[in-house]
């Protein structure tokens, strides 16, 4: 009897935290993490920064295909 086992290959979700800093340079700080502190989070509001919070985006490739071309010429007819 054959046997078929599927690895479940689920990479963790990578988050994003943007630390905006009330000074006077308005410098951010950047951190990708695949669990959030919340503790942190709250002690960087406490300071009055601000904090957002995004779900790191996977790449997307750059394809170029043939009908992008075919679609860019014009489908009107001119009558004469």
């Amino acid at each position: 009897m054959s046997r078929n086992v599927m690895e479940n290959k689920k990479t963790p979700t990578l988050f994003q935290l943007f630390f905006l800093k009330n000074d006077q340079n308005e410098s951010v700080a950047v951190a990708e993490l695949d669990e959030i502190d919340f503790e942190e989070v709250k002690s960087h509001l406490e300071i009055g920064e601000s904090v957002f919070i995004t779900r790191k985006q996977k790449q997307k490739p750059t394809m170029n295909f043939i009908a992008y071309n075919i679609v860019k010429k014009p489908w009107y007819l001119l009558r004469s």
